[in-house]
């Protein structure tokens, strides 16, 4: 082969490898620090650790009374960049109401060690480990999965893969991965549809297949369990377009909470009076 052809075939390589690097920054989450830790509380509870194939996870399970075999053991699951301290501000108020709860903190996130790289493929795996782990131990308990932003869409592709949940919340959950990916780096001021379109490719190879089989849009349709979605009015992360196709698909409505944003939701009196009137009916 000529020079030129061997300089082309070098520049291109660089080219992919240069994207491929971007593309993995893109699925490396930003964390954000532990806010409230469970010992802070004041309620009993177990510090855990659950294996999800390879990784350790980090958890907490608080039950603040003995555990009562009719009611349905909480698990609530962080979305994002986020650990179990963010979801702790719904987490902490049902605990206080009297429901066991168990929290866990996604592979490269909170208390576990740190990722190159964690996908929703990541975030649904973890959540179907510590489902097992739950029914495994309360085998004569119903699960409800809490799930917000990212662990909400972890929830819908566990429920769509048989993880054994009862009854599914999701909380600013979006409908569509590579949507919500898209619309996120646009607001960062950066050309957010190209660019997904670009690393898509190379999250394939990370994730092990293409989106179609994790788009919870799709496959919330799969899903014959109860369940609940809320939204934030203000979400500026999780648009309520997202809310309106999954409501969609699933043949539901949704709750909208009033002047709440995407995190903030969390600890609204509100989410928490849906939520515990969705525990009463499962």
């Amino acid at each position: 082969m000529s020079l030129t052809v061997w300089i082309l075939l070098g520049a291109t390589v660089l080219i992919l490898i240069g994207i491929d690097r971007l593309s993995r920054r893109v699925i490396q989450p930003a964390l954000l620090p532990v806010e409230r830790t469970v010992p802070e509380l004041g309620l009993a509870h177990e510090d855990l650790r659950i294996q999800s194939g390879d990784h350790e996870l980090a958890a907490w399970l608080i039950q603040p009374h003995e555990s009562q075999p009719f009611e349905p053991l909480v698990l609530v699951a962080h979305g994002w960049s986020a650990n179990y301290s963010t979801v702790l501000r719904l987490a902490g108020p049902l605990a206080e109401t009297g429901h066991d709860v168990l929290l866990f903190d996604v592979r490269g996130h909170g208390r576990n060690a740190p990722e190159p790289y964690v996908s929703v493929r990541s975030f649904r795996d973890d959540l179907m480990a510590v489902t097992r782990y739950a029914a495994t131990r309360f085998p004569d308990r119903q699960l409800v999965v809490i799930g917000h932003s990212m662990g909400g869409a972890a929830g819908v592709l566990a429920a769509a893969e048989g993880a054994p949940i009862d009854g599914l919340v999701l909380v600013a959950a979006p409908s569509d991965i590579v949507r919500v990916t898209a619309e996120y780096l646009t607001d960062k001021g950066l050309p957010g549809h190209f660019l997904v379109n670009v690393f898509r490719p190379f999250w394939w190879r990370r994730i092990g297949s293409t989106f179609r089989p994790l788009t919870p849009s799709r496959r919330i349709r799969e899903l014959d369990i109860p369940l609940l979605l809320i939204q934030p009015e203000h979400d500026m992360r999780v648009a309520r377009e997202h809310a309106v196709r999954l409501a969609e698909a699933a043949g539901i409505e949704y709750r909208l909470i009033p002047d709440r944003e995407h995190t903030d939701v969390l600890g609204d009196p509100l989410t928490l009076r849906f939520v515990l009137e969705f525990l009463e009916d499962v």
